[in-house]
């Protein structure tokens, strides 16, 4: 890929002494693209200050040495001297190389709408009078300290041979496999709201056939119930009536002429002799 061609015949260049110049047009590339204007200044020592503007739109300020802003001489006390004001993104103050971040006042107030934090390996308060910590709920964690709260396993734990470290590992250990547990449920949980959204389709629908069912149930009672009423006054059903009366009646008069055979088995139970022992 070539270079992309700079036309240097845009650049104008006005110097104002030995330290001190203008430049704008100059068309030599960088991140910010080329170069709206530039102002330079220098000392006798080489020390150099630039302020300029990229045409991407960046505004730039360097200073090879300290760079100082002073503000609010007239100003009434209490007042408002220095505004830093980010419409959009966020503020970033860095020390690259072994710099500190430092802050003076007489109070300095922190407040955010959401959230503070603050991440460190050694985060340390001092207060030579008074350290308040105000809020609904306030706790602490940690391995060791005055500070950490006596858990469940110390108390569990206290007088005997056993660790509280190695018995909170262990519940916290059953904490995460429970946690976990739950965490499958949740993954479980659109599967079984699918199977009971088709459960409530199928009642659905069979709640709409039950009325079609009770129908036909009811036309087909409307139809069998007057057969039987038929079939029970036939002339078949009268005549298997009478059929069986004759049998039955047959049946008696020979239990009648036969009688006697069985009147004597009363008086032949009576003499047999049962045995001693009984």
């Amino acid at each position: 890929m070539s270079d992309r061609k700079q036309n240097w015949y845009t650049r104008f260049v006005k110097w104002f002494g030995p330290g001190l110049f203008l430049e704008s047009g100059n068309p030599r590339m960088d991140a910010g693209g080329g170069s709206a204007f530039t102002l330079f200044g220098s000392t006798k020592r080489g020390r150099k200050f630039s302020l300029g503007m990229k045409e991407s739109g960046i505004v730039q300020l360097n200073a090879d040495a300290t760079l100082e802003i002073i503000a609010g001489e007239d100003n009434d006390d209490g007042g408002e001297d220095i505004l830093i004001n980010s419409r959009n993104g966020a503020i970033d103050i860095k020390v690259t190389k072994n710099g500190d971040v430092r802050i003076y006042g007489s109070n300095v107030s922190i407040k955010a709408e959401a959230a503070i934090d603050i991440n460190s390996r050694v985060i340390r308060l001092k207060g030579d009078d008074e350290i308040s910590l105000q809020a609904p709920y306030i706790h602490s964690r940690g391995k060791k300290g005055n500070l950490v709260p006596k858990t469940w396993g110390q108390v569990a734990t206290f007088g005997t041979f056993i660790g509280a470290d190695k018995f909170d590992s262990f519940i916290e250990k059953g904490l995460q496999q429970a946690a976990g547990i739950v965490n499958e449920i949740d993954d479980l949980a659109p599967q079984l709201e699918g199977l009971a959204g088709q459960a409530g389709a199928l009642a659905q629908g069979l709640g709409d056939q039950l009325p079609g069912m009770q129908d036909q149930l009811l036309g087909a009672a409307d139809t069998l119930i007057p057969q039987l009423e038929s079939f029970a006054t036939s002339d078949a059903v009268a005549g298997l009536q009478e059929s069986l009366q004759g049998s039955v009646g047959d049946i008696q008069s020979a239990l009648q002429a036969n009688s006697g055979a069985f009147a004597n088995l009363g008086q032949g139970l009576q003499q047999i002799t049962p045995p001693s022992g009984y």
